[in-house]
C-alpha cells in the first residue's frame, strides 16, 4: 500500500485508489499519518479535528472515524493503543520517507518527482497542517535549491533562468534562489540583469524585513561586478566563509567596511581604513578581525607597530612590516632609499599603534 501526502492526500493499493471519502475521516487519516508510528492521545486527536471547543459526542464520533478508516485500510493499520491510536506503516509506504531517503542520497530528480502539488493540499486550510505544511514547503525548496546547483555545476544555466525567475518569483526572500538566478545571467551573459536581481531582492529585503542582504548575497554582487574568474562556467559558486576563530560580537556596519575595502583591494583598488577612538573601545580587536577575514580571501597580510617612546626613524610602521617580505615584485618606482627593495604606497588598515598591508596574490587578481 501506498500513502502520499506530497500533494493532495492519497492512498493507493495496488496501484489502485483507496477511497477514502471526506471530511473528518480523510483528515483523520491525514493526522495520523504526520505521526505515523507513533501513538497520537485521542485528546490530541479530538482537538485537531474540532478544535477547542469539541461536541460532546466527540469520542464517539472518533471512534466511527477510525473504524470506518480500518475497513478501508485493514484492521491491522490502525492499532489501538493507550492513550489513543497508531497508525502502523514500513518506511517506504509513505512518499514522504521515499523523498527524505532520495535526497540523502543526492537523487533529486527522483525525489521532487514524487511531489504531485501542494503538500497536504486539501488540508491547506487546517489548523492542524499548518505547520507541517511549512515543513513539507521548506523540503520542497531546499531539494530544488540542490538540484539547481547541481545543474550550475554541470554548465546548464540557461536550463535553469526561467525556472529561478518563477521562483523567486514564489519565494521573494529566499535568498539562495536569487543568488542562483544572478549567477546564471551572470553565465549567459545577461550581466546587467544579474545586478538588477540583486538590487531587486535587496529592495524587498529592506522594504518587507528592514534588513541588508547577507554577506554571501552581497558577495556575489561585488564579484559579478569585477567578473571575478570564479564565477565561470564549470566552477560551482561557493560563498566564502567567513566564521571568526574566536568569538567577536557587534561592530557589523565596521566589518562591512572592511569587507568591502578587502574587496576593492582583490580588484586592484588600493585603499586606506582609519579605525580611531578612545582607548578600549575595541579598535585592535576590530583590525584583527579584519585581518583573519583578509587572510581567509586568500590575501598576503603584513603588520607593523608604531614605537611608542618616540624618536623612531621615519615610516617606521611602514618599514617593520615590510622587513616580513621581499620587494621583488614590488615596483622600482614605490622604493625608497631609507628602505632597499620594499614599497612605501601600500593600503592598510591602521589602528593608533597598528598597522597591517593587505593586498592579494597574484592568483587572486581579476583579469
Amino acid at each position: 500500500m501506498e500513502f502520499r501526502i506530497l500533494g493532495p492526500l492519497e492512498i493507493r493499493d495496488e496501484g489502485q485508489v483507496v477511497e477514502l471519502g471526506a471530511g473528518k475521516p480523510r483528515a483523520l487519516l491525514a493526522i495520523l499519518l504526520l505521526n505515523s508510528n507513533r501513538v497520537v492521545s485521542s485528546d490530541v486527536l479530538i482537538e485537531s479535528l474540532w478544535g477547542e471547543r469539541p461536541p460532546g459526542t466527540a469520542n464517539k464520533a472518533l471512534q466511527v472515524y477510525v473504524s470506518q478508516l480500518r475497513k478501508a485500510l485493514g484492521r491491522q493499520r490502525i492499532v489501538t493503543a493507550l492513550p489513543g491510536y497508531e497508525l502502523r506503516l514500513e518506511p517506504d509506504e509513505l512518499d514522504l520517507n521515499r523523498f527524505e531517503h532520495l535526497v540523502a542520497e543526492g537523487e533529486y530528480i527522483e525525489a521532487l518527482a514524487l511531489w504531485r502539488g501542494a503538500p497536504l493540499a486539501d488540508f491547506a486550510y487546517e489548523l492542524f497542517a499548518q505547520s507541517e505544511i511549512a515543513r513539507l514547503d521548506e523540503l520542497w525548496a531546499g531539494a530544488v535549491e540542490s538540484r539547481i546547483e547541481a545543474d550550475l555545476a554541470a554548465g546548464r544555466e540557461a536550463t535553469v533562468v526561467a525556472e529561478l525567475e518563477a521562483l523567486v518569483a514564489q519565494y521573494p526572500l529566499r535568498e539562495r534562489f536569487w543568488a542562483q538566478l544572478m549567477l546564471a545571467l551572470y553565465r549567459t551573459g545577461r550581466q546587467a540583469e544579474a545586478l538588477d536581481a540583486y538590487q531587486e531582492v535587496r529592495g524587498a529585503l529592506v522594504e518587507e524585513l528592514g534588513i541588508e542582504p547577507s554577506h554571501e548575497l552581497r558577495d556575489l554582487h561585488r564579484q559579478i561586478l569585477a567578473q571575478d574568474p570564479l564565477l565561470d562556467v564549470g566552477r560551482e559558486y561557493e560563498p566564502r566563509a567567513e566564521t571568526s576563530a574566536g568569538s567577536f560580537v557587534g561592530r557589523k556596519t565596521e566589518l562591512d567596511t572592511l569587507r568591502t575595502v578587502l574587496d576593492d583591494a582583490i580588484r586592484g583598488q588600493g585603499r586606506f581604513v582609519l579605525i580611531a577612538g578612545e582607548p578600549g573601545i575595541g579598535k585592535s580587536r576590530l583590525a584583527e578581525e579584519g585581518l583573519r577575514i583578509a587572510q581567509q580571501r586568500g590575501m598576503r597580510v603584513l603588520v607593523g607597530r608604531c614605537w611608542e617612546a618616540g624618536g623612531a626613524p621615519a615610516y617606521w610602521p611602514w618599514v617593520h612590516a615590510l622587513r616580513r617580505t621581499s620587494g621583488s615584485s614590488i615596483p622600482t618606482h614605490f622604493r625608497p632609499a631609507s628602505v632597499p627593495g620594499q614599497p612605501t604606497s601600500l593600503s592598510s588598515f591602521q589602528s593608533c599603534g597598528r598597522f597591517s598591508r593587505t593586498y592579494p596574490s597574484p592568483r587572486r587578481r581579476s583579469p
